[in-house]
């Protein structure tokens, strides 16, 4: 038998879940584990009809083969079923929840951070195109609902939201989910929920301000949860517990309105489960003010402190003296792009002088006076304990920009106004502020994955770390080999990061592992080329500055941070540490991980692409390489950089390189699309542009060239970038496709290649229309042009006949050629002159036409046919 099952006390995710479930089992039968909470009871005794569920009662438990678990993954929460995890039986579970360390262990686990685990099962059920009733729409729709809290908590995700539409278009009643997910409490809830505000006790724990309430029933009362989330909207707190003895048992309830309270963690010792910001746990024959001790103890043990400025501060803090002068603090503000820097008179901070102020005095022509006449003198300071709360109240109370952080009378840090609301709000921003200081947030290490890597890989990642341990250096693998590891691709590309001297680190290396040393002093790098070609490069730490947009970068040494933070996109700005204290953590200050899983391309800084312009073409190959999305605000900042030319400071040749390059990518048709939509067609020229057409085409190119292939006797020497542009530039008139290709191509073999084909496209349509062509007519026509050529108008013209005698010339005709040559006619007493090219014409002629074929019957009709013309020329 098979059996679906789901969580003891029983909420409609789980319902919902296990009711999906059978939609994708329909062999099964489901069970109930234990109880149903209120509103699940009210739901199934008014459609218990329509839902065939049973009790686990009725289930004899050796007659199960097979066992599908929703919404739970540990043994301890599914009764009696239970017994079933160390039998040998399958086991699949479908969970969504924070996997802890009592997980039951099998081979098929879907585990997914969706918002419900109702999600998982419909994303399921959507893929294998499976029809629903408009009452299973409904109930599911209920379970994404109510665990998601109408798709507003926030664990919910794009799939959440894309699941509801789907249940929507299947009949789903939304009167009916609204019934359910917004029920209002009854009586005894009501009576509950005032009792428990009255006993409500308000806590500080590390900053953050949580509420416990206690209280005992002889009888049980549902709706918990609900009565919890009421109470967090009233304390405006950011946590919430509730212990309630009902009965014999006692329930724990949590919930957050925090990062700093992860609620399952917090309930640990109850064996507690759920969300990261809702959970609870049921504590068999207790006492609940002994559990209330047990609960302070675990959030002193667990909740993350509030955030100081010690953990997000920025440091070392760039400062100017008072004596420098306006347009010199101009300069270094512009280096590094800050909008406002601390002033100094020797080592004692004395004022700040912002960006306005700055930008003021240079307008009145005052970029000679020094910088102390501008400043501001009352300066808001702090300590490293100050925290987040505090930080924000200094901040709005005194509309300022930045906070400069003492410790004994010295400057050591810097929190600006920014930092703060990214950290608190997020919104529309790189959230990475808040990843990049708060060390409470979930750490990732990768040392059992590391393993799994070729065995040389690995062994070279280690040998690496402990020289960083004898050099005392901290060093980092990199860049496209973390995004690639993380996203379980291969990538043979290693860069090694160094804090510390990269080029001494460098050479100890390849003491050890005896490559080809190379070093580039300027840069502080080196390369080493291993025994079998693969390249290794070992960085100096380091931080760039662009003296002028689109100018090559400036180098200082700096620490891991400034290294990543110089880079392309946050996917790309991710270090593993290779230490062995710390091998295998994951260093990710920019939420690099977080957008490999919402498959997003996303820029590090604001004037990342004005810059370094050539990052808008890497922004787009990685974005069809990979499938994902380039990041809303990271295309405001491209459109911006390209409206403002930042294009047109580029040499045409690396333009030409970028371009060219982006085409070639993976998904020709989708890189020319971004191409087009971010306008940088028009700085080749005015008039050219992706038209549907010519998509449409390019959609075709692969499997075109790929039948091509199968023909062609050096397959490999296709150039596609040829044909692409071939296709891009059909529309173009003669003048404005003449001054397309003088930006495009630097080749002139290849620009004669484009430029040919597509002058003589109409003529040649019109020839191999025709229905008698021969075949040395065709050779004829077509032996000018290069295969890329032929390619091309294969692709470009659906009539049939061209396609036919395209393909006719390729496979019979294209390589045929004249094996004599001058020498041989001489041989055969024929003189030199124009008589040798009519022969060698004729030859050919007739072995294109299939009357001789071998070099003895070249030879036999050369002479043939001299005769004949001399003797024709005699007579």
């Amino acid at each position: 038998m098979k059996v679906i099952i789901s969580h003891e006390n029983l909420d409609f995710d789980g319902l919902a879940s296990m009711v999906a479930c059978s939609k994708l089992h329909p062999d099964a039968r489901l069970f109930f584990s234990g109880k149903l909470n209120d509103y699940v009871k009210q739901f199934f005794n008014l459609y218990k009809n329509s839902l065939s569920i049973n009790h686990a009662n009725q289930v004899d438990l050796d007659e199960i083969e097979e066992l599908i678990i929703v919404d739970v993954s540990t043994p301890n929460r599914i009764g009696k079923f239970k017994e079933l995890v160390d039998k040998n039986i399958k086991i699949t579970i479908f969970d969504h929840h924070i996997q802890g360390d009592n997980v039951i262990d099998c081979e098929n686990k879907i585990i997914k951070p969706y918002g419900a685990c109702t999600t998982i099962l419909v994303q399921e059920i959507i893929s294998k195109e499976i029809s629903l009733t408009s009452f299973e729409a409904t109930l599911l729709a209920i379970g994404i609902y109510a665990d998601t809290n109408c798709l507003t908590f926030n664990g919910t995700i794009d799939k959440d939201a894309e699941a509801v539409a789907f249940l929507l278009s299947q009949g789903a009643n939304i009167q009916i989910v609204s019934q359910y997910v917004q029920a209002s409490l009854e009586y005894e809830q009501n009576q509950l929920l005032n009792e428990l505000l009255m006993k409500c006790q308000e806590i500080n724990i590390k900053g953050n301000e949580v509420v416990i309430a206690v209280s005992t029933y002889d009888h049980f009362i549902g709706g918990l949860g609900s009565i919890a989330h009421r109470i967090m909207d009233i304390k405006r707190c950011d946590g919430v517990f509730l212990i309630v003895k009902m009965d014999k048992n006692c329930y724990v309830v949590g919930r957050s309105g925090s990062d700093n309270l992860n609620i399952p963690y917090i309930l640990t010792p109850f064996n507690g489960g759920g969300h990261e910001r809702a959970a609870s746990a049921t504590v068999k024959e207790a006492d609940p003010l002994d559990l209330k001790n047990q609960l302070i103890e675990s959030l002193k043990e667990r909740v993350n402190p509030q955030l100081t400025a010690g953990e997000m501060m920025s440091h070392p803090v760039k400062t100017v003296y008072e004596h420098m002068k306006i347009q010199e603090v101009n300069k270094i503000m512009l280096r590094y792009g800050h909008t406002g820097m601390p002033v100094l008179e020797g080592d004692q901070m004395i004022g700040i002088i912002s960006r306005t102020d700055v930008d003021k005095a240079i307008i009145h022509g005052l970029g000679h006076a020094p910088v102390k006449g501008f400043m501001t003198k009352n300066v808001k300071t702090i300590n490293p304990s100050t925290t987040l709360k505090e930080m924000n109240l200094l901040l709005t109370r005194n509309n300022i920009g930045r906070l400069p952080v003492v410790e004994d009378n010295q400057l050591i840090g810097i929190v600006t106004r920014t930092d703060v609301l990214k950290i608190m709000y997020g919104a529309g921003s790189p959230y990475w502020y808040k990843e990049t200081y708060e060390k409470s947030l979930k750490s990732y290490n990768f040392k059992k994955e590391l393993a799994q890597l070729p065995m040389d890989i690995h062994t070279m990642f280690q040998q690496v770390g402990q020289l960083g341990d004898t050099m005392g250096n901290d060093v980092f693998i990199v860049g496209g080999f973390v995004r690639d590891f993380l996203l379980g691709e291969e990538n043979q590309d290693l860069d090694f990061v160094v804090e510390g001297d990269g080029i001494a680190f460098a050479q100890a290396l390849n003491e050890i592992i005896q490559g080809r040393l190379t070093i580039h002093e300027k840069f502080g790098t080196a390369t080493i080329q291993l025994p079998d070609k693969r390249t290794l490069d070992v960085v100096t730490a380091r931080r760039e500055y662009y003296e002028y947009p689109a100018a090559m970068p400036q180098v200082e040494k700096s620490s891991i941070w400034s290294d990543l933070f110089r880079r392309d996109f946050t996917i790309n700005a991710m270090a593993i540490q290779l230490n062995k204290s710390k091998f295998g953590q994951l260093i990710d200050y920019f939420g690099g991980i977080q957008d490999l899983e919402d498959k997003n391309i996303r820029v590090l800084y604001n004037l990342s692409f004005v810059e370094d312009p050539t990052r808008i073409f890497r922004a787009i190959r990685f974005s069809t390489r990979l499938n994902f999305n380039i990041e809303d605000e990271t295309k405001t900042f491209i459109h911006e950089a390209i409206k403002d030319g930042m294009l047109d400071r580029l040499s045409a040749e690396r333009l030409r390189e970028e371009i060219l390059n982006t085409i070639l990518e993976k998904n020709i048709q989708e890189n020319i699309l971004s191409l087009d939509r971010f306008k940088v067609l028009e700085i080749i020229h005015p008039k050219l542009q992706a038209s549907q057409a010519n998509v449409e085409k390019l959609q075709t190119l692969k499997e075109t060239i790929n039948y091509f292939r199968t023909y062609e006797s050096r397959p490999d020497e296709i150039e596609v970038v040829l044909i692409v542009l071939m296709h891009l530039l059909s529309d173009l008139n003669e003048h404005d496709l003449v001054e397309s290709l003088n930006k495009l191509i630097a080749n002139k073999g290849n620009y004669s290649k484009i430029k040919e084909t597509l002058e003589n496209r109409k003529i040649i349509y019109e020839q191999l229309k025709q229905e008698d062509l021969n075949s040395y007519d065709l050779y004829q026509l077509l032996n000018q042009f290069s295969l890329e050529s032929i390619i091309y108008y294969y692709n470009d013209c659906d009539h049939s006949y061209v396609k036919h005698y395209l393909l006719f010339y390729v496979l019979k005709l294209k390589e045929i050629h004249v094996e004599i040559s001058g020498e041989d006619l001489i041989k055969l007493g024929i003189k030199p002159g124009p008589i040798f090219r009519i022969v060698l014409e004729r030859v050919l002629e007739e072995k294109v036409k299939g009357n001789i074929y071998r070099r003895e019957e070249e030879i036999q009709f050369a002479q043939q046919l001299y005769r004949s013309l001399k003797g024709e020329k005699n007579a």
